[in-house]
């Protein structure tokens, strides 16, 4: 028994040191798909100055509200990660822990409202001069938001329960 725990736990390890690298290489991948994107900008009428080019890309709102999102994930596996590392260096359920489990489910969440709220409003507010607020309730943001929302709840549960049989010993 205590050689499978220690296998799991070895595997927890592992599996964290492997999402924080994943998270490294998807942030080279956005990087590169961004400049990309502004290769034309760049190379169009012998216009050779970085400044100009980022100066242009203002005018392209989808460059910029298309990072929020993908950035957000990435802060949402990079609270995964530290959750695996944390939990296997405790072995236990404690307050840290819980608030780790809180902090993916909230990072989630923020995933949620972006992708659902802000990216359409803004793009809206740039593309159409509008004031209003836009909404894009895509099945597969929504599952995420509410995955985020049930994390954190169970994770508060845990944490008052826990509080509670702290009162009790």
């Amino acid at each position: 028994m205590d050689q499978m725990r220690a296998s799991v736990n070895s595997n927890l390890a592992k599996l964290s040191i492997l999402i924080k690298l994943l998270v490294g290489i998807l942030i080279l991948n956005l990087c590169f798909d961004r400049a990309t994107q502004l290769i034309p900008i760049y190379t169009v009428g012998g216009n050779f100055s970085l400044w100009n080019t980022l100066m242009m890309s203002l005018k392209l709102p989808h460059f910029w509200t298309g990072l929020l999102v993908p950035i957000i994930y990435l802060f949402a596996l990079w609270s995964a990660s530290n959750f695996l590392k944390h939990f296997e260096e405790q072995k236990r359920f404690g307050d840290e822990t819980l608030h780790l489990l809180q902090k993916i489910g909230a990072d989630l969440m923020y995933v949620a409202m972006a992708a659902i709220l802000m990216v359409p409003t803004i793009e809206a507010w740039i593309n159409q001069g509008g004031r209003g607020v836009k909404t894009d309730w895509d099945i597969q943001t929504v599952t995420i938001g509410m995955i985020g929302l049930i994390l954190k709840f169970v994770a508060q549960r845990a944490r008052n329960l826990q509080s509670q049989l702290d009162s009790f010993v």
